[in-house]
């Protein structure tokens, strides 16, 4: 694990249709919650990553 180079806010996250289905977005108060392989790759590429 290390930091991404750029943070992605929660607003950003809602805002990415890519991502409408992921639990954070869904469900509310979620401290942890399941991330799948695409969605953490949609995630590596908002924060410039990939």
């Amino acid at each position: 694990m290390r930091p991404l180079n750029a943070p992605v806010s929660l607003e950003f996250i809602k805002t990415d249709p890519r991502l409408s289905d992921m639990a954070l977005v869904k469900l509310s108060r979620l401290s942890v919650q399941p991330v799948t392989d695409a969605e953490w790759d949609i995630i590596l590429s908002l924060a410039g990553e990939r």
